[in-house]
């Protein structure tokens, strides 16, 4: 009798098995793919339902700023003798954020007025989650 119980919760088990796993696996899979983002939208959209045409603008933008902002960081790459890379100057910061103030007005153009505020919503929770981060790596001892 007792083997045949065990039997019975064995094959019982075994049923129910692939069942199990497939809701298991299928819950992250879901989660991963509400989380996804449009490929080459920034996070600075993120909430905001932009049509297709929006979206085939914010990603040229967005390619073009960063080529150029590439192409900036590495004409003024310099390196010691040592052979280490140099801390950005004053002047590569410079061109750098008047390229990325560059972009953010670009991309403001694209955008309804009423997609501009969740947009300047977004950017302010970046600055202070930034600005979160810097204090905490500043206040590392």
């Amino acid at each position: 009798m007792r083997l045949s119980v065990v039997l019975a919760v064995m094959l019982t088990w075994a049923a129910a098995a692939p069942a199990l796993a497939a809701q298991a696996a299928s819950a992250p899979a879901q989660e991963a793919k509400a989380m996804k983002r449009d490929k080459g939208i920034p996070e600075h959209f993120e909430g905001i339902a932009l049509s297709d045409e929006q979206k085939a603008k914010v990603r040229s933008a967005h390619n073009d700023f960063h080529t150029q902002m590439t192409a900036v960081k590495v004409t003024n790459k310099k390196k010691d003798n040592d052979g280490k890379t140099m801390p950005m100057t004053d002047k590569v910061k410079k061109q750098l954020a008047e390229l990325e103030s560059k972009e953010m007005a670009a991309f403001r153009a694209i955008l309804t007025p009423e997609q501009v505020g969740s947009f300047d919503k977004n950017l302010a929770k970046e600055k202070e989650a930034e600005a979160a981060k810097a204090a905490a790596e500043k206040a590392k001892p």
